[in-house]
């Protein structure tokens, strides 16, 4: 195992036990009836020009496939929100593009 390799490994094992601790802090607070949890840590490691592996670390506080439907809509929307207006969108409709 190369450096790259151990460095990586190092980093899930780490992240592996941050997302252990989050989940030992739901349950010391009693909180399990009540969170909705989605955590995903991955590395990509690239293996052509266009496509990625991914090493990934998850855990999950969901009790249904609504919660997961919820969650999902949630990361969707906020994520959507991080991102700002759309901009082309905005200016095509006036007859102005950005190139």
């Amino acid at each position: 195992m190369d450096n790259k390799d151990t460095e990586e490994y190092d980093f899930l094992i780490e992240m592996q036990d941050l997302h252990h601790k989050m989940d030992m802090l739901i349950e010391r607070y009693g909180m399990r009836d009540k969170v909705l949890s989605v955590v995903v840590t991955g590395v990509l490691t690239p293996f052509d020009d266009d496509n990625s592996t991914m090493k990934a670390i998850f855990s999950y506080n969901l009790e249904s496939y609504t919660e997961m439907e919820i969650m999902n809509e949630f990361i969707k929307n906020t994520y959507e929100d991080q991102s700002g207006p759309d901009l082309d969108g905005m200016l095509g409709d006036l007859g102005i593009s950005l190139n």
